[in-house]
């Protein structure tokens, strides 16, 4: 009986991602190195540090599922700012300029979605031409520069405490808690796998293949217009650089989270462990006092390590999950 109730146990600890076990010993790690790490003021700022990528990250891995790839989402990060900041020096009320914001990146993922789907172009291609497209459209509105956000209301979205917890987190619990509603009990989610594994056959099956490559890009820039805003609360800026590499560290995220870049397998879990693995890197190297440039060679280091890893084991045959 005792072996039997040990090899359950054994199991379940073999069932459970690399990626945790991962997080679990950088915790350790800096909360005995780094000094401060272990308060709870420093939990509250990787909450709040960690909200933008994790949110990013959900939107990314339906996005990678489908058999896609999004390039643009830092640079919506970028363009929620700019436009919340614009709207409130235009008079606009700052619900009404988040709401613009939002809608805003929700179109510019429609508009890669429909060249995608309908001009049968490579998402690679697509997104990487929205990039472009969008930080040019930030860098004119804030011409050249930034735009301070003044509204103190809008800064309460990430300085604000509800339940003892900030605000980005509750932000963040929405999100994830719709994307795995999506993709675990919603018809979405199975049609965004079967499409993900094979396009043709799940045309075949009378799905609307295009349809929902639209929707995964309306979804993708539409979380990315939410960590905008998160993001543009924090520094009470708008400034079309502020989410530049977002898009490498959410793809970095989903892949070593458990999703493999060619589509049909996803993890959420595993892209909200992913990004809160670099969160704490990036967290507890600072804490250390190490430079900035240390600290972004240190961690890319990691995660290109993190990735072809991932790969290996992807291409090894070994079982994805979803």
């Amino acid at each position: 009986m005792q072996i039997a109730i040990n090899t359950k146990f054994l199991r379940r600890l073999a069932d459970i991602p690399s990626i945790t076990w991962i997080l679990i010993a950088l915790l350790i790690l800096f909360i005995i190195i780094a000094p401060h790490f272990g308060t709870v003021d420093n939990a509250f700022n990787l909450i709040r540090q960690g909200a933008v990528l994790t949110i990013v990250a959900a939107g990314m891995m339906v996005a990678i599922t489908s058999g896609g790839i999004d390039l643009a989402v830092g640079s919506l990060v970028g363009m929620a700012g700019i436009i919340i900041g614009f709207a409130i020096t235009k008079g606009l009320s700052w619900p009404l300029a988040v709401l613009a914001a939002v809608l805003t990146c929700s179109f510019a993922g429609l508009i890669s979605g429909l060249i995608i789907a309908k001009g049968r172009i490579f998402p690679f291609v697509v997104t990487f031409g929205m990039l472009f497209m969008a930080r040019s459209v930030s860098l004119g509105i804030a011409q050249g520069g930034s735009i301070h956000i003044e509204t103190q209301a809008f800064t309460k979205i990430n300085e604000g405490i509800f339940l003892s917890l900030p605000i980005p987190f509750w932000i963040t619990l929405v999100v994830v808690v719709f994307v795995l509603f999506l993709m675990k009990r919603h018809v979405f989610g199975r049609y965004i796998f079967s499409i993900g594994s094979d396009p043709i056959n799940a045309s075949w099956m009378g799905i609307n293949v295009d349809l929902y490559r639209i929707l995964v890009y309306v979804l993708s820039g539409t979380l990315a217009g939410i960590a905008g805003v998160v993001l543009a609360s924090r520094v009470s800026t708008g400034n079309a650089l502020l989410g530049q590499g977002t898009e490498f560290f959410a793809i970095a995220a989903v892949v070593i989270g458990g999703t493999p870049i060619t589509g049909g397998r996803g993890s959420l879990a595993g892209a909200i462990l992913g990004a809160l693995v670099i969160t704490v890197l990036q967290n507890g190297l600072t804490l250390l006092g190490l430079s900035s440039e240390k600290v972004s060679a240190i961690v890319g280091v990691t995660l290109m390590l993190g990735v072809i890893l991932a790969q290996s084991v992807y291409r090894g045959g070994l079982r994805g999950t979803k």
